[in-house]
């Protein structure tokens, strides 16, 4: 199938608690999904467009969650087996992620890659996150029509080393490789300012 757009997102996950320098605070998502509607809306994301990031939670399952909304097909690199996958990147005490990963999986429209179909040229040269981080990069660079229809929005608090390879710092500095239209949001500067 021939997509209109690609678009491409990676972003942090919601802080755990206590976490010393907050990036994304759980009490942010609202705010931070409120930010993303907003720039899918400038970029008309729809049906016929594609959506590709690694479904953890925070931006990621937000991301997915919208662009499935609006009707654009979405694919989900996972970057571990699932359940190492769940118990590092998606639950959160109290929260609801887990359930939205797992309705988000089962939505029409939404595709799920897992790691064993990953190369294993790049599973040895990388970690399974900065695996997963090439392959979002690298499907979208493929499915895009034409290098200016491919689109990155990223949720990342514009710090350059973040947690280290396959973290969102290392995807910025992928993406930005693309000539992709990028399109930072950075909760720790959100405000309550969006209509």
């Amino acid at each position: 199938m021939a997509f209109n757009k690609v678009i491409v997102s990676s972003g942090h996950l919601t802080d755990r608690p206590g976490r010393a320098i907050p990036r994304f605070p759980q009490e942010k998502t609202g705010l931070v999904r409120k930010a993303m509607l907003h720039q899918l809306t400038a970029w008309q994301i729809m049906a016929g467009d594609l959506a590709v990031c690694g479904g953890a939670r925070g931006s990621d399952i937000l991301f997915a969650e919208l662009c499935a909304d609006r009707g654009a097909e979405v694919w989900l690199f996972i970057s571990l087996d699932e359940d190492d996958f769940l118990q590092q990147s998606v639950r959160l005490p109290d929260t609801d992620w887990e359930l939205r990963f797992h309705a988000l999986r089962n939505c029409p429209g939404v595709k799920t890659f897992m790691p064993e179909q990953q190369s294993l040229t790049q599973a040895k040269a990388h970690s399974p996150f900065a695996s997963a981080n090439i392959r979002i990069v690298d499907a979208g660079k493929k499915q895009a029509p034409f290098p200016d229809r491919l689109y990155a929005l990223l949720v990342w608090d514009e710090q350059p080393a973040g947690d280290g390879p396959g973290g969102t710092a290392d995807f910025v500095a992928r993406v930005r490789r693309t000539g992709a239209h990028i399109a930072i949001i950075n909760p720790t500067k959100l405000k309550e300012t969006l209509p």
